[in-house]
């Protein structure tokens, strides 16, 4: 073996790894012995030495060092991560594509779409809204810098739908922008003219009424002074072959009375009593209006009805139902859904249909503390709901017609009233706040809150008063149910709703059970599950021992109405009279 340089490792001090891999392969960089002989002579693998060699020779000492201690720099630059977090912001819809697209042509640099995925997940600022409506893309407010933005995004690899997101307009605009760029591009015209707007002005008038016509029509009034427009288009073209619409020929018409003083119809002006109107709403939720209107359309052949509720201040549809019922469970369903949404009202207007005129309605706005109130009869105009009857008729009746379900129908109704809350109300024209549909005027207003327990209770019809016995039970039909035994012979108010029976005492709810409704007898079917609420009504007595199970409800049989007499065993009563058969004949 030849005589080789070693390294005496005992005599040198090591201080880390990378210079006992430096110390083993200085032999081999000096050129006394070769990769295959330092490894032989360290008793390491050939492969092992010749790599830190290659490390050495590519990197100098840094390669001989783990990878841990020089890690990688990122890739992509601070600035385009920066850049592609602002635009995501700007237009949160773009692809990764269309970002690596933009980000590559703007830094120079090829950007794949999968490195623009995993930034975009490691800087999630673009998800929370907060973040990105502070961030808006400063589109110019002149028309022709915005048009040469477009050009500048289009430029940069934007389509034309983000383009149209960023500078806020719509995309027909950015096509037709950028095709008239093209087009001046492809002729070599180096000014901006395609920047400016062109004359909509139409290059040659096309004349559509003629003096002939005109003098035809004036004629025609003069010999049918109060004909109509549709009349007098079927003259012009049976009689003079003039074929006109009938808007054309109401200008025409119109014109010669102003001129040519062509006959008018006198105008009737009918006197009207008084009528007062009704009660106008100085605030939300002050008046509220409810009423029943039978559709004229039946599809199907089958009689809807339609039940709206309206605020009176805003004339907003609070709620509302078609269905093919008219009974007071529609009524009350509608009146629900409305309180479960927006609060109690002070005061409710109806007429004097049977479903607002019966106990369970009146009784829903006495717990809630509404004040009702019923026009006079013959009086419709009192009710503000019949002016929006009115405006359902004219723009639903048509549809209605054409409808070939009640599905569809009941479908076509939650539009109408979605668009009536929406769309401009005639009676918010003159508002200074630009605030001219019902929502928008009545903005985040609310009547008066109530709770679920309260509602619930407000619409339940399933209420007894009952007074406690001496250990504190009452009973329900056949059932014995246990209340408090701090109150002996009290009156109590037990009520059910919502699959549970529950006790209240003076504001206070006493105990709760879960109970099965027996829809067919109107009575408790089973009541099991005994909950007790914290009240001051307990009894002052401690208790040695409380036996739970003895409070359980108890079902006991029916007890017969007249029950029979007992009669002490052996009695009998002695007839008053003997007859004849009683007496034995003598023979």
């Amino acid at each position: 073996m030849p005589e080789q340089l070693a390294l005496r490792f005992d005599e040198v001090p090591v201080t880390c790894p990378a210079q006992g891999r430096y110390h083993s392969i200085a032999p081999c960089l000096a050129g006394r012995l070769t990769a295959s002989q330092q490894a032989a002579a360290l008793n390491l693998s050939y492969r092992t030495v010749s790599r830190w060699l290659q490390q050495f020779r590519e990197d100098g000492l840094p390669g001989l060092f783990p990878s841990a201690h020089f890690p990688r720099e990122p890739q992509t630059p601070e600035r385009v991560i920066v850049l592609l977090v602002y635009y995501k912001c700007c237009v949160p819809a773009a692809s990764s594509r269309e970002l690596a697209r933009v980000a590559s042509s703007i830094a120079e640099r090829t950007i794949h779409n999968e490195t623009v995925t995993a930034l975009l997940m490691r800087y999630p600022f673009w998800r929370h809204p907060e973040f990105r409506n502070l961030i808006n893309y400063p589109a110019p407010a002149e028309r022709e810098a915005r048009r040469f933005e477009m050009l500048k995004l289009h430029e940069m690899g934007w389509t034309d739908k983000r383009i149209a997101q960023l500078l806020q307009c719509s995309r027909n605009t950015v096509v037709k922008w950028l095709r008239r760029a093209r087009q001046f591009a492809q002729a070599d015209d180096h000014q901006q003219a395609w920047l400016l707007d062109l004359s909509r002005a139409p290059h040659s008038t096309r004349r559509k009424v003629f003096f002939s016509a005109i003098n035809a029509v004036l004629q025609l009034q003069k010999k049918y002074g109060y004909a109509g427009s549709f009349r007098l288009q079927g003259y012009l073209l049976k009689d003079y072959q003039i074929e006109l619409g009938e808007t054309a020929i109401k200008q025409i018409m119109r014109q010669n009375r102003r001129v040519h003083l062509a006959p008018q119809r006198p105008v009737e002006v009918v006197i009207r009593d008084p009528r007062e109107g009704p009660p106008q709403s100085k605030h939300p939720f002050e008046h509220a209006y409810i009423d029943i209107r039978y559709l004229d359309a039946k599809p199907e052949g089958i009689q809807l009805y339609s039940t709206l509720l309206l605020e009176g201040h805003s004339r907003t549809i609070l709620a509302g139902s078609l269905t093919r019922r008219q009974d007071l469970g529609v009524v009350l369903s509608v009146y629900y859904v409305a309180l479960a949404r927006w609060g109690c009202w002070l005061e409710v207007i109806s007429d004097h249909g049977k479903q607002f005129d019966s106990h369970a309605f009146r009784g829903v706005n006495r717990r809630l503390h509404i004040n009702h109130e019923m026009y006079e009869k013959g009086h419709p105009w009192q009710n503000l709901i019949e002016s929006q009857f009115g405006i359902q008729a004219r723009l639903g009746e048509y549809h209605w017609e054409r409808c070939r379900s009640v599905e569809a129908a009941q479908e076509f109704h939650r539009e109408l009233i979605r668009d009536h809350n929406r769309l401009p109300h005639f009676a918010h024209r003159k508002r200074q706040d630009k605030r001219h549909a019902p929502l928008e005027v009545l903005a985040q207003a609310h009547g008066r809150e109530v709770d679920a327990a309260t509602l619930h209770r407000a619409f339940s019809r399933m209420t007894w008063k009952r007074k406690t016995d001496a250990r504190g039970f009452v009973r329900v039909n056949r059932w014995k149910v246990y209340v408090e035994e701090g109150l002996p012979r009290t009156p109590v108010q037990v009520t059910y709703w919502d699959g549970r029976l529950r006790a209240e005492y003076d504001s206070h709810l006493l105990t709760e059970y879960r109970c099965r409704w027996d829809k067919t007898n109107l009575r408790p079917k089973a009541i099991s599950q005994p909950q007790t609420y914290p009240h001051p009504f307990g009894s002052r007595q401690p208790v040695l021992f409380d036996p739970l199970w003895v409070r359980d409800p108890i079902e006991s049989d029916e007890v017969e109405e007249h029950p029979h007499k007992k009669v002490a065993a052996g009695g009998e009563q002695m007839r008053l009279y003997l007859g004849p058969e009683l007496i034995k004949s003598k023979k």
